[in-house]
């Protein structure tokens, strides 16, 4: 619990990063799409770690790229470009990214199967209020420094980076029981083929194929959207640090909270694609009724709180138990997580980049309305795979 709560310390005044960029240091549209295409490389990088780590415990695999995010974004705070600022924050989102395929295995090994959604959505519940203090906290912080307002963004972003090492000085203190698993790697390997013949079964798998298919079309509508949305409040609606702040974290934090142990506890009594498809809806409905009425509170204040059970739901789904409905315990839960992450990467590195592209020609609204009626078409049809995929064994 220490460690996670301290990483949402770490990402509640991190999540305040593209707003530091944009109202401090005057980062252009394309500057803030930067952070989102860097983390494609750890995404990528996954696939290795992912292979890596099938056979071997997974504790290290999440240290060192864990303590090397936390120094990284203390170099960051020492960077007074925007440039140089948002490519330390994509650094830090590589090294965050490299580490994942360890943790549905660790989730695996420490909780039965009836439970892991829900404890999973419980651990980001309680830290998405941490979460939501810290960046709320950042963000007043930066409001009343007035002239000093940079040297307050280094002082938080030192605090953050303080925190992340403290974190991860946390999670090396967990009981081996938890750390991944000789245990688990040895469970079921399967004696057909080698490793490498290993690392394609994902790809083999006409059930996780189309799911990855599906996947892909929601990672990359959601991403051609997200990273104008800071702009999108900060430049096309006015707001300051607190009032965007208010929206882009707040808002969907309480939202999360208020609704993530009902939600989870429905992701243990109903299939992946069902989960998949009811969380895709919310997040479409963010960006598309943001858009709609951005001078309509009621509407923008609607779209927000449907972001705040999107988030915590997709999260544990992706990140801890979505893989579970495809492959038994044993090194292929990591090489399914590593698949996983191959599309998201590719999602992640060419989303942002045909946003970036498209402003060129529509406007930040017109992007996030495209971009919310792809994560819609994304529901609609993980609802189709539900009834059409055999049932999972």
């Amino acid at each position: 619990m220490a460690y996670t709560l301290l990483d949402a310390v770490f990402a509640g005044i991190m999540g305040n990063a593209p707003l530091m960029a944009v109202k401090a240091m005057n980062a252009t549209d394309v500057q803030l799409q930067v952070p989102l295409s860097m983390a494609s490389i750890g995404l990528f990088a996954a696939v290795i770690t992912g292979s890596a780590m099938a056979t071997r415990k997974k504790k290290p695999f999440v240290l060192v790229p864990g303590f090397a995010g936390g120094l990284s974004a203390l170099v960051m705070a020492m960077m007074n470009t925007a440039g140089w600022f948002l490519a330390l924050s994509g650094v830090i989102s590589i090294f965050d990214f490299g580490m994942r395929p360890a943790v549905p295995s660790i989730v695996r090994i420490v909780y039965p199967a009836c439970v892991r959604s829900h404890v999973s959505g419980t651990l980001r519940q309680y830290s998405s209020v941490v979460f939501l203090c810290a960046t709320l906290a950042s963000a007043g912080l930066l409001s009343a420094s007035g002239l000093h307002v940079r040297q307050m963004i280094r002082v938080e972003i030192v605090f953050a980076g303080l925190a992340s090492l403290a974190s991860y000085l946390c999670f090396r203190q967990l009981p081996d029981l938890g750390d991944g698993s000789a245990d688990e790697a040895a469970s079921v390997e399967s004696p057909h083929g080698d490793a490498g013949s290993r690392s394609l079964a994902p790809f083999r798998d006409r059930r996780f194929r189309r799911y990855m298919a599906i996947f892909f079309l929601f990672g990359f509508a959601n991403l051609f959207h997200s990273g104008l949305v800071p702009a999108f409040l900060a430049k096309d609606m006015g707001l300051g640090y607190v009032g965007a702040t208010m929206l882009l974290h707040v808002i969907p934090n309480l939202s999360a909270f208020a609704s993530g142990g009902f939600l989870t506890s429905w992701f243990e009594r109903t299939s992946v694609w069902r989960s998949y498809s009811l969380v895709a809806l919310l997040w479409g409905m963010d960006p598309i009724l943001l858009a709609a009425a951005p001078s309509f509170w009621p509407t923008v204040i609607l779209a927000r709180i449907a972001r705040g059970p999107a988030t915590l739901g997709s999260m544990v789904i992706a990140f801890f138990t979505g893989v579970h409905s495809f492959t038994r315990p044993g090194s292929d839960t990591s090489r399914y997580m590593a698949a996983v992450f191959w599309v998201n990467g590719v999602a992640r590195l060419t989303a942002p980049l045909a946003g970036a592209l498209m402003l060129g020609f529509i406007s930040r609204r017109a992007i996030l309305i495209l971009g919310g009626m792809g994560v819609v078409a994304a529901s609609a049809l993980f609802l189709q795979g539900d009834s059409q995929v055999a049932p999972e064994p």
